[in-house]
């Protein structure tokens, strides 16, 4: 599989707290079926994340998965928020972007359904394509699905996350995503990790439910197909 969203790159921003914690989350990720990672950390009001000690981190923690014979390889984009998505420079967001051309951009709980499309002209102006991160979490994204057909007929992706899934963002969040999964709506489906977690990652529990649901092929399209067609060449090799 390949994870198109996860917090790994440790002391960041909310993801792993160390080396040693990130590590750790690392090995998780590889015993969940994971070979890839493209590490995505928040670009936000909260989290203004400098994309120049983003790099400093990947290189310090691919050297550290190399020492420890984790093989995980590792790539880097961004989780942006709306407002960075909406206002940051073209600079800034082009240097975030995963792959050549896509953008991963956050629905928050409260984001109007109208951001899709106000998202879709911002980034279509400067040559990127969103993916739009856990509608499942934003109410009135997840109320309005014909606003995320719109989105999808225009180009861009949706991403689920294992969380969602397997109910830690509650019931709502549960239901929806398994509703847009199998009515067809979901391109991606990613860990979202930020810690280890004693029980293994949600991804682990997720993906062999989705197998058993929507087929086996199917989870190869959202894990690892899917995400093949946009992350950059160093992820694409099997």
């Amino acid at each position: 599989m390949i994870d198109t969203h996860c917090h790994l790159l440790p002391r960041i921003d909310d993801g792993t707290r160390s080396p040693a914690e990130a590590l750790a989350l690392a090995r998780q990720l590889v015993d969940a079926g994971v070979r890839a990672v493209v590490c995505t950390p928040h670009f936000s009001r909260r989290f203004p994340t400098a994309h120049g000690s983003a790099r400093i981190r990947l290189k310090e923690l691919t050297a550290i998965l190399a020492e420890a014979g984790v093989p995980l390889e590792l790539e880097l984009a961004a989780e942006v928020a709306p407002g960075a998505a909406a206002e940051a420079s073209t600079g800034d967001l082009t240097e975030r972007r995963m792959g050549e051309t896509h953008l991963l951009v956050e629905l928050e709980p409260d984001t109007p359904a109208g951001f899709v499309e106000v998202a879709l002209e911002r980034l279509g102006e400067i040559s990127l394509t969103p993916v739009f991160a856990h509608p499942e979490r934003c109410p009135a994204v997840r109320s309005q699905p014909r606003v995320l057909d719109a989105a999808r007929a225009a180009g861009a992706l949706v991403q689920v996350v294992a969380p969602s899934l397997v109910g830690s963002w509650g019931g709502g969040a549960a239901d929806a995503a398994w509703h847009l999964l199998e009515s067809g709506r979901v391109d991606l489906l990613a860990s979202d990790a930020h810690r280890p977690r004693r029980q293994g990652t949600h991804l682990a529990i997720a993906a062999p439910l989705v197998a058993a649901r929507l087929g086996a092929e199917a989870l190869t399209e959202l894990t690892e197909r899917g995400p093949a067609r946009i992350v950059g060449p160093a992820l694409q090799a099997s």
